[in-house]
């Protein structure tokens, strides 16, 4: 009997596979748009600590390698190579080949193929340590993807699933997204579903290559309405919404404006941290949730004892919610293993665990 297996993995996992096999394997990622596939190659930079390398493959013409310099005392030519990339100076190298599926010309993408099997650019070997990976686009994305037989031969097919609404909710804690971001995704996970389930035909937040549309929430475009989101003050209400139509889509920033409005009724967190014992407590579960997410990212060692004080006027569920998300921020844990407020809140409540 033949087994078919549709497997996809996170990005985490992809990154591991990466940083294990991506210097014997060249490693193409696969994946709808604006799930987090570009992102992950300055991870692997800083991990690494190697020089990277990015090629974006539709912009990149033939002359971007090098240029032939004649040598007139042997009559042949030898490549002088572009010293942005640096292929020539023969150090461990990040290379990501961005979009490697949609190249400027065939001759483009002939002229990078050898990265991927024989890990080399013209005459230049790259350095035993190096990682070549390459990214494109499912098919069914309909956005223009092709790749041939001989080239898929020569590489490792990853495909790469959309984050889950948790795993985004705790990467947006780590880096600091808008907590009023992160509630809306908390509350509408559909926004992180993905077009190829098919019950998902009607959910008009995410990309669908059948549907006709301008703007859809992805992990990237959430990214990007985060910013909006936290210079929110500085422009109109008018232009924040239409930034918002424009970088999520209308139904999505129709849905996220509900907790923009509940953020700006809230105290602040200066009162909150101020005042631990008097600053009013929302009764509306959304304000809960914003507030919960944005005390993960502003907690230190000086204002945790306050945070507590507060926090232990809210509803459990907040306090439950609270110290799940920060507990998983690597950034926060140690302040919050360390405090004596969570040792006792803990002591308190290990029922809520």
């Amino acid at each position: 009997m033949e087994i078919r297996m549709n497997v996809e993995v996170s990005l985490a996992e992809a990154e591991e596979l990466i940083l294990t096999i991506g210097t014997e394997n060249a490693i193409h990622l696969v994946g709808e748009p604006g799930i987090g596939k570009t992102a992950m190659f300055e991870r692997l930079v800083q991990r690494t600590a190697y020089r990277g390398v990015y090629i974006d493959t539709p912009n990149t013409e033939l002359g971007d390698i090098g240029i032939p310099m004649p040598n007139h005392e042997t009559k042949t030519t030898s490549l002088y190579p572009n010293e942005v990339w640096g292929f020539h100076k023969q150090e461990p190298m990040v290379i990501f080949i961005d979009e490697f599926t949609k190249p400027s010309s065939q001759a483009v993408q002939n002229m990078l193929h050898p990265l991927l099997n024989e890990r080399r650019i013209g005459g230049m070997k790259l350095h035993p340590d190096s990682i070549v990976i390459t990214a494109g686009n499912n098919l069914s994305d309909g956005v223009g993807d092709m790749l041939k037989a001989h080239s898929l031969n020569r590489m490792t097919v990853v495909p790469v699933r959309k984050a889950t609404w948790e795993e985004y909710v705790d990467y947006g804690t780590r880096m600091h997204y808008a907590p009023e971001l992160l509630a809306f995704v908390r509350q509408y996970p559909e926004v992180m579903a993905s077009y190829k389930d098919p019950s998902q035909k009607d959910n008009n937040h995410i990309f669908n290559p059948k549907t006709p549309q301008k703007s859809f929430f992805s992990q990237r475009s959430g990214h990007r309405a985060s910013n909006i989101l936290k210079k929110r003050q500085h422009v109109s209400r008018n232009a924040m919404i239409a930034a918002l139509c424009g970088t999520i889509g209308e139904p999505s920033a129709r849905d996220l404006l509900a907790y923009v409005e509940v953020a700006d009724s809230m105290p602040t967190w200066e009162e909150v941290i101020r005042d631990p014992k008097g600053a009013p407590v929302p009764t509306n579960a959304a304000a809960l949730c914003i507030m919960a997410y944005g005390a993960a990212q502003k907690i230190d060692r000086g204002n945790i004892g306050a945070w507590f004080e507060y926090l232990k006027r809210t509803p459990k569920e907040l306090q439950s919610v609270f110290c799940v998300t920060t507990s998983k921020n690597e950034d926060k844990k140690n302040i919050l293993m360390t405090s004596s407020a969570f040792i006792n809140w803990m002591r308190e409540n290990q029922y809520l665990f």
